[in-house]
């Protein structure tokens, strides 16, 4: 199906005329009682909009469950894209909150189950978890490692690491988040260019006075853009992500200094007391 016959399927019976390669249909934006949308298929395949009311096309497409993408032909056949990979993100009982989509030809997009059946493909007020957040809550108090893609925490996860992500990829680190690796000592692998560190920093600084401790830890021999996930084709082992994070450990994590502070708090007040 064309990139045209899906948005046409989906406007459905707001269709009104076609004339001359364009199509007239009500425009699902506002109430539009004179057809006031305009659509054709460009020469390269993707769908020309125009609302002659003034709506904007992001609006006209959500209001459709649809993405500017989806007006862009996938390829010379207008193949549909097709879901490659579906990663679920669950809540701590294991039910099913929302997936997030690797599509091809690539593409990202996330969904959630619809009441009734089928998805929804706004995520709307669903609450946001991290990735692996069921098994991240059963492997306390072991390190979580933590990583921009499902995919690396997938990869991570199959050595027999404990790790997690957030939805969206870079930047995308949500405060909330940071409750579930409360006390953990956490290790960041940031992607190898300058989102990835940008995000690094941001995480690091969401986990500050929660955490136990945190470290980013740059793998040796990364491409630009390289992740740890490339790192691990490229022959990277547990044993020697084990062995950075030990390298640059400090001597006294975060937990450690607020044990050691609280039993000088507790001598203070016992000296006190007894000066009196």
């Amino acid at each position: 199906m064309t990139a045209l016959a899906r948005l046409l399927q989906k406007l459905g019976d707001r269709v009104v005329r076609a004339s001359g390669g364009t199509t007239f249909a009500k425009c699902p934006a506002h109430e539009d009682g004179k057809a006031s949308l305009a659509i054709k298929a460009g020469d390269d395949g993707r769908v020309l909009l125009k609302c002659h009311a003034g709506c904007a096309n992001t609006d006209i497409v959500e209001r459709l469950g649809m993405r500017l993408s989806d007006l862009f032909a996938d390829d010379r056949t207008g193949a549909k894209p097709k879901i490659a990979k579906a990663y679920q993100y669950r809540d701590e009982r294991g039910a099913l909150l929302y997936e997030a989509l690797r599509m091809e030809p690539k593409d990202f997009r996330q969904r959630r189950p619809a009441p009734g059946g089928g998805w929804d493909w706004k995520l709307g007020d669903t609450r946001r978890v991290l990735y692996r957040l069921p098994e991240l809550i059963k492997s306390a108090p072991r390190a979580a490692w933590i990583v921009e893609g499902e995919k690396d925490a997938d990869n991570l996860a199959a050595i027999g690491l404990v790790a997690t992500t957030n939805a969206g990829g870079a930047g995308k680190w949500r405060p909330e988040y940071s409750a579930a690796l409360k006390g953990r000592r956490v290790f960041i692998l940031p992607d190898n260019d300058e989102p990835g560190r940008k995000h690094a920093q941001l995480v690091t600084e969401s986990l500050t006075n929660i955490a136990a401790s945190v470290r980013v830890i740059d793998l040796p021999g990364l491409p630009p853009k390289g992740d740890v996930s490339d790192w691990l084709a490229a022959g990277g082992t547990r044993a020697q992500l084990e062995g950075l994070a030990r390298a640059g450990a400090p001597k006294i994590d975060i937990s450690e200094a607020r044990r050691r502070l609280s039993v000088l708090a507790a001598q203070i007040r016992e000296l006190s007391e007894a000066l009196a």
